[in-house]
């Protein structure tokens, strides 16, 4: 709901541990205070047990477990608050020319920890040919306000409370929740095309955003609720007032099409066959999210805003809601309760699907109450008292949806084709028309791609007969259209001759393609202190599969590895070993040819008699040759395809023409946390900064010791580094899981676990934190406060020379007295794709 990118909705990170204790070699406990961006509730109790595992050198390979006692901590009261553009609406229609009325929206949202107040100024800043002045259209519940008058919303824009003289305190807002703010402004006399009209709301510089305020006039900042108030944490907030501003613009002359973009994603994320010899019987589950867009991906001009509810009927009464719509495939049941992410609840319906569209349907909170008495469509609604706007730049995953085709009869596949909705409206904009968007592209509002015309009427979102558009990757990538991609799954009976392979205990995972590319990806161990650009052996690195004989006849199934897609993917030399029971084979690959070559005496793996719908698990071995390169390097992992086959011929090798067949991918990487430095000087104290040095992104590029430039920043020119004293080195870490994302469904994927990035200053190569020129100070001191994460983490700092003293965030000129070393452990996962930086900055003396 803030400036940065978020892949998921905050309000599903509550969860995250946001306190630690590290067990120091005096068998201590020293509390760790935690960094935070958001995260587990003020006044949560946390309660933290330590466990080691060491070995007795008399007994080694015996490992021996260690319980703490338990440490109980109360996480602290953390305020929050950004401000987000929202767009720009010419309330006379057509460009923007002298005289008309332009409403600037903005979005609060509460980042903190605890439910806070919002003050509001009853002012704006402008540059530009306007003026906060002119009459906002007046809402159903007010008179019409003075001129120049701020309003603010609660409810997604519905009613409109105004900003009276030197500013108001809102309601108190959840965590998570949002407030809208709009502006009026007049363009004024003189303003010629192409005039740009900036207004700001707040006062922080740059537009910083939730940071610690600096009293000016026309500030948006937190309001502590009264200790007392319900759902307070007593206390004032550990990290103080926060502030926050943003600034849009708009064009003199242009045409203003300010428009919540909303996109509903979906996917099949599991099946279960059930009795194979029957279709009526098979569970299909589903996932659905729905993004908000911060920027135009149309490319059409149009100013992002965040997305509002839409008048809809709910247990009798028109209410306004977000809807987010998912009406039953056909021949299908519900199956189970679905299950909607925090701050949404979960409605029913019961009309005919391909008659009523959602946004007209009947929706009902209890499901015995639908229409006919049997549920059509699940549905999941904004929950006001919580989430009355989704912001821009805003993923809200987490709702799930299961379905079982009872009605389908006989033996002959069948296509389940189902598709998602979402309804609302564009928050701030009353005249805001019906806006929706169908699932199975990345086509927000279903928006013509042609046109960039906006449909007016939305389709039933249902499927009987076969679609056009087809989601056929099941992974929303279909091709742009004005009703979407359906999500077409075929249910079949079992053949005689069926086999399926796939990841430990799922046979029948799917990839980003179908059943031949799901995966299982592991790293081999990559030793301390290997520098990007470095080979290695890796360690061999094994793996358990499992393969189904999906059919109805008893088979023999062989299992032989073969050529990745692209040859030189794996490098020639690997050792793929296939074992089952007492059995093993050996291959050896070479990348020019493709070929898997079995060692002498060796044959084929054949598991003999695998009854029709049993499992069998088999292991495989993979071992990468010499002067493998690191997986951080060439971004990417080393794949083995593994084949099992019903080998008709009894040559042990596939024939992909005439024998049944299915394929996994046992991928290896040689490390998949990748870590990029940069920096940049800051002028602090010190003379000015030279030109490009304040810029991250010209961070000079490097030969590794494998002769490859590495360039975090290509296409940048570089800029040598060279701070004056007084000056501010500012460095960051860019660290990035660069293994494949989940595609399809039941594949093993790598998350980085426990990550802790070290920065120790007095370790070479690193001397930061030294007097190296003698003078009697140390180098560079530690500016207090600049150490972040751009997640959730706990930052541990330590003093001394070598950098083994538990210190806190302090500044000085002596090794005792300053910080020497960093120590950032992320809280969480780091998941496939996801980056994160750490980031400090240092002083030089």
């Amino acid at each position: 709901m803030v400036n940065r990118k978020k892949s998921v909705n905050k309000q599903r990170q509550r969860y995250q541990s946001l306190v630690a204790t590290a067990l120091l070699t005096s068998s201590l406990f020293q509390f760790v205070a935690p960094v935070l961006a958001e995260g587990t509730a003020g006044g949560q109790s946390i309660s933290n047990t330590a466990t080691a595992s060491y070995e007795d050198p008399n007994a080694p390979g015996t490992t021996i477990n260690s319980t703490s006692n338990t440490v109980t901590v109360t996480v602290a009261e953390v305020a929050g608050i950004t401000v987000t553009a929202s767009g720009v609406t010419d309330n006379n229609g057509g460009s923007v020319a002298v005289g008309d009325l332009l409403t600037y929206t903005y979005t609060l949202t509460n980042v903190g920890n605890d439910a806070t107040k919002f003050h509001i100024p009853n002012q704006a800043t402008t540059t530009g040919p306007g003026t906060v002045s002119g009459v906002l259209p007046a809402d159903k519940n007010n008179a019409t306000p003075a001129s120049g008058t701020l309003q603010y919303s609660t409810d997604g824009g519905a009613t409109w409370t105004n900003v009276t003289a030197g500013g108001v305190d809102t309601p108190s807002i959840p965590v998570s929740g949002t407030v809208l703010v709009r502006v009026p402004v007049t363009v004024q006399t003189g303003a010629q095309s192409n005039d740009v009209i900036k207004v700001t709301l707040g006062n922080t510089p740059g537009d910083a955003q939730n940071q610690l305020r600096s009293p000016d006039g026309g500030d948006v900042y937190t309001v502590d609720n009264a200790d007392g108030s319900p759902g307070e944490v007593a206390g004032a907030p550990i990290n103080g007032t926060r502030e926050a501003s943003i600034t849009q613009q708009i064009q003199v002359g242009n045409t203003v099409k300010t428009v919540a973009l909303a996109t509903i994603l979906k996917t099949r994320t599991g099946y279960n066959a059930g009795n194979t010899s029957v279709l009526n019987d098979d569970v299909l589950t589903y996932g659905l999210s729905l993004r908000v867009e911060s920027n135009d991906v149309t490319n059409r001009g149009l100013t992002p805003a965040a997305l509002a509810g839409t008048s809809i009927n709910v247990d009798g009464s028109a209410v306004t809601r977000i809807l987010v719509s998912d009406a039953l495939p056909a021949s299908t049941t519900l199956n189970g309760t679905p299950t909607a992410p925090p701050g949404w609840i979960v409605v029913y319906a019961g009309e005919d699907p391909a008659t009523t569209t959602a946004d007209q349907a009947l929706w009902k909170t209890d499901k015995t109450q639908v229409t006919g008495g049997v549920v059509r469509r699940v549905g999941f609604i904004n929950n006001p008292s919580s989430i009355s706007t989704v912001a821009t730049g805003t993923t809200v995953t987490g709702f799930t949806v299961q379905v079982t085709t009872t009605g389908i009869t006989g033996t002959t596949a069948t296509d389940v084709n189902n598709i998602a909705q979402v309804f609302g409206k564009t928050a701030g904009d009353p005249a805001s028309p019906l806006l929706f968007d169908d699932s199975g592209d990345q086509n927000p509002d279903n928006i013509d791609p042609t046109t960039g015309a906006f449909p007016t009427t939305p389709d039933a979102g249902y499927y009987v007969t076969t679609p056009t558009n087809i989601d056929t990757g099941n992974n929303n990538q279909g091709a742009n259209s004005v009703t979407g991609n359906v999500n077409r799954y075929t249910v079949s009976v079992a053949a005689a001759n069926s086999v399926l392979n796939g990841p430990n205990n799922a046979p029948d995972a799917t990839g980003l393609t179908g059943n031949n590319d799901d995966f299982t990806n592991k790293s081999s161990f990559v030793p301390p202190n290997t520098a990007p650009g470095s080979t290695l052996d890796p360690q061999s690195v094994g793996f358990t599969n499992t393969l189904k004989n999906n059919g109805t006849a008893t088979n023999d199934i062989t299992i032989v590895p073969t050529a990745p897609t692209t040859l030189t993917d794996l490098p020639t030399g690997t050792k793929v070993t296939v074992t089952y029971n007492n059995q093993s084979a050996v291959y050896t690959y070479d990348s020019t040819t493709g070929a898997f070559t079995i060692a002498t005496g060796n044959t084929p793996i054949k598991i003999s008699g695998v009854a029709a719908g049993a499992s069998v698990n088999y292991g495989l071995e993979v071992d990468l040759p010499a002067d493998t390169k690191l997986s951080t390097d060439i971004g990417k992992g080393f794949p083995v395809p593994i084949v099992a086959f019903i080998d008709a011929d009894n040559d042990g090798a596939l024939n992909k023409t005439t024998e049944v067949y299915n394929i996994s991918i046992d991928r290896v990487y040689t490390g998949f946390l990748q870590l990029v430095k940069v920096s940049r000087v800051l002028q602090g104290t010190g003379p000015a900064v030279g030109a490009g040095q304040g810029d991250f992104e010209s961070t000079p590029a490097y030969t590794n010791a494998n002769g490859t430039v590495i360039d975090p920043n290509s296409g940048v020119a570089d800029v040598p580094r060279n701070p004056a004293p007084g000056n501010i080195i500012e460095y960051q870490i860019r660290y990035k899981n660069i293994s494949d994302a989940q595609a399809g469904t039941g594949n093993v994927i790598l998350n980085a676990n426990k990550v802790v990035i070290t920065e120790d200053g007095t370790q070479s190569p690193n001397n930061w934190a030294l007097d190296n020129d003698s003078s009697g100070q140390i180098d560079t001191s530690n500016i207090v406060g600049s150490a972040k994460d751009s997640g959730a983490s706990t930052i541990q700092f330590f003093t001394g020379s070598p950098a083994t003293n538990p210190g806190v965030d302090q500044t000085g000129t002596t090794v005792n007295s300053d910080v020497t070393k960093y120590v950032n452990s992320a809280t969480g996962q780091i998941a496939p794709g996801v980056q994160r930086t750490f980031t400090f900055q240092r002083k030089v003396n």
